[in-house]
């Protein structure tokens, strides 16, 4: 356990600095949207992160916590278990934040921001399937105390027919190397701002 939890932890932290980055993209969108429709549109995306945004300010403490006790991870502690429960949560939020950076790409194709946009689609990718390689791990080490379904996106769902499911949702098998070498990438990463998105230079 004790590794995943601080790349538990580095997940979250960047994906807390790219939200803001994409919040400030889509907050002139939604001023200036040139109809209902795109207004309702892209406000529901904002919300929806911004919803993302409280719930990570409450986790990522959480987390510094057991990461410090690293004894205090144990299954007859309810704390534990409920983070767990809450970072299984939060492998859906970062399943929603691909989909949102996608449809953002759709919006903002051919402008100064779709390299950027790329950049962060790109890093959450990676961060989407080491999050799931940590949740199998932490759930074969608790006895899939950190599973649920609400963690489950529906391309990766079972009983769910094929036709509603995107294809490149569906799966993304990730090696232990690959997850590493992802991580570490990541990790090495510099702040996102809205400056260096333009710039498109991660």
């Amino acid at each position: 356990m004790s590794n995943h939890f601080p790349l538990l932890k580095n997940i979250f932290t960047r994906t807390e600095e790219a939200l803001k980055v994409f919040m400030e993209v889509l907050e002139p969108t939604i001023e200036n949207a040139k109809d209902e429709h795109e207004r309702l549109y892209f406000h529901h995306i904002y919300e929806e992160e911004e919803h993302r945004q409280d719930r990570l300010t409450v986790l990522n403490p959480k987390l510094d916590y057991f990461i410090e006790h690293n004894d205090a991870a144990d299954r007859s502690n309810h704390e534990f278990i409920r983070l767990l429960q809450d970072i299984s949560l939060e492998k859906f939020g970062l399943h929603n934040f691909l989909e949102h950076l996608d449809l953002a790409l759709f919006q903002f194709k051919d402008t100064e921001y779709e390299p950027s946009l790329q950049s962060l689609r790109d890093m959450t990718n990676e961060d989407y399937q080491a999050i799931k390689s940590l949740l199998n791990e932490l759930n074969d080490q608790f006895e899939g105390a950190a599973n649920s379904a609400a963690s489950i996106p529906t391309d990766e769902k079972e009983h769910v027919a094929k036709h509603l499911k995107v294809d490149k949702y569906i799966n993304d098998p990730v090696t232990q190397s690959s997850l590493t070498s992802s991580i570490t990438i990541a990790s090495q990463k510099k702040k996102l701002t809205v400056g260096s998105l333009k710039g498109g230079d991660q």
